[in-house]
C-alpha cells in the first residue's frame, strides 16, 4: 500500500548503505551504493585497505581477510562488512571456470549491487539472467531489486554457469516515520496475496480455535458466513467484500482476518489507512481482541470475554456515513458486561481513505482520526473483576483484527430493529491500505 502518512516530522538524519555485508574474491570488485537521507555527498573509507580498498562505493578485495567499509556524512554514518576470500585458482589449465564475486545476498526494494563475473577463459562472453525477473533483473552483472521474494542471478559463458542467490526484502514503507516510536511490524498488502506469516483467516458463523468455540454468528447475531474467497490483495490494497450470496445458514458472505498467533503486542500505536463501503447493514471494523494464553481456549489470564477485554480502534455504521464509533469492552461475563465508546465526525464520508489509530499505554487508550485526537480513556474508566491492577486487562498482549460484517445487532434503529442492507444490494468492499504497529522509544 502507498501511505500518505500523517506525521509532519522529519526523522533524524540517516544514511543507508546498499549491503550490509559481502564477500568477495582477492582481486574481485562490488560496487555499494549509499542514499543520504539529507541529500549531501557522502565519503568512503575503508578501515584495513590492506584487505581491501573503496573509492566511490567500488569495493576491491585484497588480501584475504575481513575489514569494514564505512560511509559517512557530517553527521552520520553507515558500514558495510567485507569478507575477502582466497582468489579462485585454476586447477586444471585446459578447463574454464566461472567465479561469481557474491554467492547471495540480500536487497532491499529499489536498490542494486553489481556482481563480477571472472571467467578462466579471458575471451569469453558472459550472459547474465534472472531466474524471476519481477523479483530481481540484472543487466551486465548490475542487479535491482524490484519486489520481495527470491530470485537466482545466473551468470554463464555457454560452457559453465555460476549463481548468486539473492534474497529481496521490503525494507521500511514510505511515510512511515512517527517521532518517539519505532516501526515494529507492518503489512503494506504488496504482491498479489494476503501474507501468510502475518495474517490468518477466520471463516463460517463463529470463531473455531483448536478444542474452543466461540459464540455463534459472532456474538451480535451477524448475517455474513466468512470466506477466504471475499479477501484478496490487489493493486497494493487489501480488499474484502461483502456479497448477497447464501452460504451455509447465511444470506450473505464476507471476509475476517486476524494476525492471532502471529503477532501480538502490549502497548504501543496501531494504525491503519481504510477506506469503508457506506450503506445500511455495512459494518466495517479495525480492532483488538487478547491473544489466548492456550491453543484449546479462548482465554487468557483474566478469563474470557469481557474480562479480558476488547479495544475497537475504528468501527463504522455503513447508513452513518461520516462518522466512527471508538469502544473498549471489559467488566464482568454477559449480561454484566460493559463498555465505553465515542463517536467521532470526519471531515468526508467513510467511503474516502482515512487514517484511524490507537495510542496504547499502561496509563490511557487514545483514538485517533487522520492524525487528530477524538477520543480518551484512562485506566481509571475500565476494570476487570479479574485483577486489581490499574491496566487490566488492558496490560496483556492484543492482537489484530480486520473485518467487513453484514448486520446484526451494532447498528439499532429501534426497539429490536437493526440495520440491514438495501434491497438492491448486491456487493461493497472494505479496502485497507495498510496496517503499521509502532513501539514507544
Amino acid at each position: 500500500g502507498i501511505g500518505t502518512g500523517n506525521n509532519d516530522n522529519s526523522p533524524e538524519p540517516a544514511i543507508y548503505i546498499s549491503q550490509s555485508d559481502i564477500s568477495l574474491a582477492v582481486g574481485d570488485t562490488v560496487l555499494l551504493s549509499a542514499t543520504s537521507t539529507e541529500g549531501v555527498a557522502v565519503v568512503w573509507e575503508s578501515l584495513n585497505p590492506a584487505i581491501a580498498t573503496v573509492a566511490d562505493g567500488l569495493v576491491t578485495g585484497v588480501a584475504e581477510g575481513v575489514t569494514t567499509v564505512m560511509v559517512s556524512t557530517a553527521s552520520v554514518m553507515s558500514t558495510c562488512t567485507i569478507k575477502v576470500n582466497k582468489a579462485p585458482t585454476v586447477t586444471t589449465p585446459n578447463t574454464e571456470t566461472l567465479v561469481l564475486s557474491i554467492a547471495n545476498l540480500s536487497l532491499e526494494v529499489g536498490n542494486s549491487v553489481t556482481l563480477t563475473a571472472t571467467s578462466s577463459d579471458e575471451d569469453a562472453q558472459i550472459i547474465w539472467n534472472s531466474s524471476n525477473k519481477t523479483v530481481a533483473t540484472v543487466a551486465n552483472g548490475k542487479v535491482t531489486a524490484k519486489a520481495v521474494g527470491k530470485t537466482t542471478i545466473t551468470a554463464t559463458t555457454g560452457t559453465v554457469i555460476a549463481g548468486c542467490e539473492i534474497t529481496v526484502t521490503q525494507g521500511l514503507p514510505a511515510n512511515s516515520y512517527k517521532d518517539g516510536y519505532e516501526l515494529i511490524w507492518f503489512d503494506e498488502f504488496v504482491g498479489s496475496s494476503l501474507d501468510s506469516s502475518k495474517w490468518n483467516y477466520q471463516t463460517g458463523t463463529q470463531d473455531q480455535y483448536g478444542t474452543a468455540t466461540g459464540a455463534a454468528y459472532w456474538g451480535n447475531g451477524e448475517h455474513q458466513y466468512y470466506t477466504r474467497d471475499a479477501v484478496s490483495v490487489e493493486d497494493g490494497f487489501l480488499k474484502i467484500t461483502a456479497k448477497r450470496q447464501t452460504m451455509g445458514d447465511r444470506p450473505y458472505t464476507s471476509g475476517r482476518i486476524l494476525t492471532r498467533d502471529k503477532a501480538s503486542w502490549t502497548y504501543g500505536y496501531f494504525e491503519a489507512k481504510i477506506k469503508s463501503p457506506t450503506g445500511s447493514g455495512m459494518w466495517p471494523a479495525f480492532w483488538m481482541l487478547p491473544q489466548p494464553t492456550g491453543h484449546n481456549s479462548l482465554d487468557n489470564q483474566y478469563g474470557g470475554w469481557p474480562n479480558n477485554g476488547e479495544i475497537d480502534i475504528m468501527e463504522a455504521k455503513g447508513r452513518l456515513m461520516n462518522k466512527v464509533d471508538t469502544t473498549i469492552h471489559f467488566g464482568q461475563s454477559w449480561p454484566n458486561n460493559q463498555y465505553t465508546s465515542g463517536t467521532a465526525t470526519l471531515t468526508s464520508n467513510i467511503d474516502q481513505w482515512h487514517t484511524y489509530a490507537l495510542e496504547w499505554t499502561a496509563d490511557y487508550l487514545a483514538w485517533f482520526a487522520d492524525g487528530k485526537q477524538v477520543y480518551k480513556l484512562t485506566n481509571s474508566q475500565w476494570w476487570t473483576p479479574s485483577s486489581s491492577a490499574d491496566s487490566a486487562p488492558f496490560d496483556k498482549p492484543f492482537y489484530i483484527l480486520l473485518n467487513l460484517a453484514v448486520g446484526g445487532t451494532y447498528d439499532k434503529i429501534a426497539e429490536n430493529v437493526y440495520a440491514e442492507p438495501d434491497a438492491s444490494f448486491t456487493s461493497a468492499s472494505m479496502y485497507v491500505d495498510y496496517v503499521r504497529v509502532y513501539k514507544a522509544l
